[in-house]
């Protein structure tokens, strides 16, 4: 059995940035909108939208730009299947 983690989607409005450090073996699950994510020492771009996820590969800085307000978690790989975070993401203007 899985270890069970508390994963709280992280919320990005357009034209902002998450930084990972050090995040191999992590898992990027895009929840709603769209997200680039790009690498250290890496030449792809990797485009993500809803219900896609990517698996980072690489130790070092990853930065996660939000192109549209998007909602995604990150956990360890294979921990999050997009059916379990299916609840559509809501946007609180006041934050």
């Amino acid at each position: 059995m899985k270890p069970t983690f508390d994963i709280k989607p992280v919320r990005l409005p357009a034209r902002a940035i998450r930084r990972i450090e050090d995040g191999a073996g992590l898992e990027v699950t895009v929840l709603d909108g769209t997200v680039w994510i790009t690498q250290a020492e890496d030449l792809r771009d990797i485009i993500l939208g809803e219900g896609q996820s990517f698996v980072l590969d690489r130790n070092g800085r990853a930065v996660i730009y939000a192109i549209k307000d998007a909602a995604f978690v990150v956990a360890p790989a294979g921990h999050v299947a997009v059916a379990d975070a299916a609840a559509p993401a809501t946007w609180d203007a006041a934050a």
